[in-house]
């Protein structure tokens, strides 16, 4: 009987000293890149050509400018803003943030007829989610025929915002995707503040969060059964399109 072995010798291969520096500085440059430009990849701008753009509500007032701005050099039909419940800021004035966008882009130059208000149900968890089914429920409510849409975000919840969309339109919507700037940290070196850092490591942990551990299906039916929306009005939009709103149906 042969004696058992429990170790054997191996040959490996081993990089010499130039090989190990030469490895060494690809990996080296190779992180540098990345981490220049991970908040450029996560800050996604690929907007399109649309009759309808989506506002984050959340989003600063600095944001806001940009969407106004945004706003009045495309030819969109309908804007719409879309956010969950306000805990701090202006609650008393303005209970969502769908509100609260909505009345910053009316006071700073576009009228009310222009803006469609779509507050998402309160949540804690999935509020971007939630978000675009308000928005497509609505769509299927008023018959829009359009399959196109423009999203406006902020800094690097940019790339979220349009995956979680993708999520809910599917393959039925072309999705474009604006991504406002911040002040808080610059996207060539978003690792010098804290802001910055915990922003594009907690985007970076939600989208990978996403594409492994989020199922909408789990989410609570009452959540995804969105269609209270009592803000709405009847108007005609600047480019002489009417629209009819349909009266909301009760959750």
């Amino acid at each position: 009987m042969p004696p058992i072995k429990l170790i054997k010798k191996q040959h490996i291969w081993l990089p010499t000293p130039l090989g190990l520096i030469i490895i060494t500085l690809i990996l080296l440059s190779s992180s540098i890149f990345i981490l220049k430009n991970l908040a450029y990849y996560l800050a996604q701008q690929q907007s399109i050509k649309s009759p309808i753009l989506i506002v984050e509500g959340w989003i600063s007032e600095l944001a806001l400018n940009e969407v106004i701005k945004h706003y009045k050099t495309e030819d969109y039909t309908i804007i719409i803003t879309t956010g969950g419940m306000i805990k701090k800021r202006n609650r008393k004035k303005y209970k969502n943030y769908a509100e609260l966008a909505a009345a910053y882009l009316r006071n700073n130059g576009l009228s009310n007829t222009d803006i469609k208000i779509l507050p998402t149900p309160g949540a804690v968890q999935h509020r971007t989610y939630l978000s675009a089914v308000t928005v497509r429920n609505w769509l299927q409510q008023q018959k829009i025929k359009t399959k196109k849409i423009n999203l406006y975000s902020q800094g690097v919840h940019a790339r979220r915002t349009k995956a979680l969309y993708g999520m809910v339109f599917r393959d039925q919507y072309k999705i474009g995707i604006n991504a406002a700037k911040t002040r808080e940290y610059k996207l060539d070196s978003w690792w010098k503040s804290s802001i910055g850092a915990k922003s594009v490591i907690t985007e970076i942990m939600g989208l990978i969060w996403m594409e492994c551990c989020f199922y909408p299906e789990k989410i609570p039916m009452s959540s995804r059964k969105i269609g209270c929306i009592s803000t709405l009005k009847t108007g005609t939009f600047q480019s002489g399109w009417s629209l009819k709103v349909k009266k909301p149906r009760p959750c």
